[in-house]
C-alpha cells in the first residue's frame, strides 16, 4: 500500500525538472515577445502594436478608453501614434517584474514600464510617464499573445481622513 502512494510522488519528483526548464523557456518567449513589443512601439505602427493582441483581445489605455478586438486595438493605437496624439514621437522601455503561469498557455505578465514623450515645442523635455502594466497573455500558434492588456498610471495614495 506505502509503495502505491509513493508512486504519484516519485513520477511527480522526475517531472519537476522538465516543467522547470518549460517555465525557463516560456520566461524567454515571454521576453522576447516584449521585446519586440518595445521595437514596434518606438516604430509607432498602430498595426504592428494591434498585432500582437489575440483576435478577440482587449485593452484599457491608462486613461480608460477601451478597445476590443483587432480593428478597435489599431484604431486606438492610430490615434494614440498619429496627428496629435500622446505617443507621437515618444519611446517606450520597460521591465518584466514577474510572470505567472495559470496553465501550460495563459500567464500574468506585470511590466514597470516608461514611456519617454517628445520634447515640447519650447525645446523642455517632459517626465517619462511611469505605468505599471499587467498583460494576460496566451500562447496561440507558438506564439505569446495579448488577451488583455491593462497599463495604468499609479496616482498618489490619498491623505487619510482628518480626525
Amino acid at each position: 500500500m506505502k509503495r502505491l502512494l509513493l508512486l504519484p510522488l516519485l513520477f511527480g519528483l522526475m517531472a519537476l525538472p522538465t516543467a522547470r526548464a518549460d517555465q525557463k523557456e516560456e520566461d524567454a518567449a515571454i521576453h522576447q515577445r516584449h521585446d519586440e513589443w518595445t521595437a514596434a512601439w518606438n516604430k509607432h505602427d498602430p498595426k504592428l502594436l494591434a498585432a500582437f493582441f489575440t483576435v478577440d483581445g482587449d485593452l484599457i489605455n491608462p486613461w480608460g478608453r477601451q478597445a476590443k478586438g483587432a480593428a478597435e486595438i489599431e484604431k486606438l493605437f492610430t490615434d494614440e501614434h498619429t496627428g496629435t496624439g500622446f505617443a507621437v514621437g515618444s519611446t517606450y522601455s520597460g521591465t518584466i517584474e514577474s510572470i505567472r503561469y495559470l496553465g501550460k498557455n495563459v500567464a500574468i505578465v506585470d511590466v514597470a514600464g516608461e514611456v519617454h514623450l517628445a520634447k515640447a515645442a519650447d525645446g523642455t523635455e517632459p517626465p517619462p510617464v511611469k505605468h505599471h502594466l499587467t498583460w494576460v497573455a496566451e500562447k496561440q500558434h507558438g506564439k505569446w499573445m495579448a488577451a488583455a492588456c491593462r497599463p495604468c498610471i499609479p496616482a498618489p495614495m490619498p491623505a487619510a481622513p482628518a480626525k
